[in-house]
């Protein structure tokens, strides 16, 4: 068996390594852009809600009025905290990426290695094949 053939399985370990990096920041991806639509509908609920109530306002009563009011810094503390969220996100699809990055980079240093021993081991065939030949038109030289 041969060096690059040796390095087989560690080649597949890292590309398998890649490749769970890789889904890893298709999911982080896919969990951020929820995030990110649960915001904005947080958003558009609020400006609906304030357009709606923005013809209300005189026909409130006090205690309405503080109902409303609790109510908007309510939904502004929960705008805040999914604002939270989609940062916290946003760090680890980051981190994920970069991880994803750096086994991407392995991956590609143990075929660079494999492909150059590979060439290696054909030049060293050649050159054994070649000097067989050499050695058997030699012999035949000889016998004549």
């Amino acid at each position: 068996m041969t060096r690059s053939q040796r390095l087989h399985p560690v080649v597949q370990h890292t590309d398998k390594k890649e490749q769970r990096a890789l889904q890893e920041v298709a999911v982080s991806q896919n969990l951020l852009e929820i995030e990110q639509a649960r915001q904005v509908q947080l958003q558009n609920y609020k400006l609906e809600y304030l357009e709606k109530k923005k013809y209300d306002i005189g026909v409130f009563t006090p205690h309405e009025l503080q109902e409303f009011n609790r109510f908007l810094q309510q939904l502004d503390q929960t705008i805040e905290r999914q604002m939270e969220v989609v940062e916290l996100r946003q760090q680890e699809l980051l981190q994920k990426r970069r991880l994803w990055n750096a086994m991407r980079i392995d991956s590609k240093k143990m075929h660079k290695v494999v492909d150059k021993l590979q060439q290696q081991e054909f030049v060293e065939q050649e050159r054994k094949e070649q000097k067989a030949l050499d050695e058997f038109a030699q012999r035949k030289f000889n016998r004549r």
